[in-house]
């Protein structure tokens, strides 16, 4: 017996759903509406990682996996204003922009899952923290470090 197109569209698709208490829940995709809500700078940085290994962060404890490098430079205002003009060709959408801070979006190809990616201007310690994490699952598979030491080429 072959299985036609549709079956196996509906099979595929079957798969990325689970019934939890009578309810339907979708694996892969969250709406804009349901955002990291521990986004932002607090009390000079920002948020902390968590337990999922599913984050990197440069105000992580530098012997955890969650610690990655914060960008730096010799003119760090300069690289801060070559980052901003960069975040759209590397696939980066723009949620909010401060004067010290921004929060990015980045959308996986394949299954179009939505990570956060923040990043923080301190002039005083002359470097741009950085933070990325998925919105969704447990591990991202080392995407979220990727694309941070992507964006810290594109800078050199």
């Amino acid at each position: 017996m072959r299985l036609k197109p549709v079956r196996i569209v509906l099979i595929v698709l079957g798969l990325f759903l689970i019934v939890f208490n009578g309810r339907l829940i979708m694996l892969a995709w969250k709406s804009p509406g349901m955002a990291n809500k521990n986004l932002g700078v607090s009390n000079g940085g920002l948020s902390a990682c968590g337990t999922k290994p599913n984050c990197v962060s440069s105000q992580a404890d530098p012997n955890s996996d969650f610690y990655i490098e914060p960008i730096t430079s010799s003119s760090i205002e300069e690289t801060w204003a070559a980052l901003q003009a960069k975040l759209k060709d590397l696939g980066l959408k723009v949620i909010n922009v401060d004067t010290n801070y921004l929060h990015c979006e980045a959308v996986t190809p394949l299954m179009r899952f939505v990570d956060d990616v923040e990043f923080y201007l301190n002039l005083e310690g002359n470097e741009i923290q950085v933070r990325s994490q998925s919105r969704v699952g447990y591990s991202d598979l080392g995407a979220n470090r990727k694309r941070i030491e992507k964006i810290r080429k594109s800078l050199l």
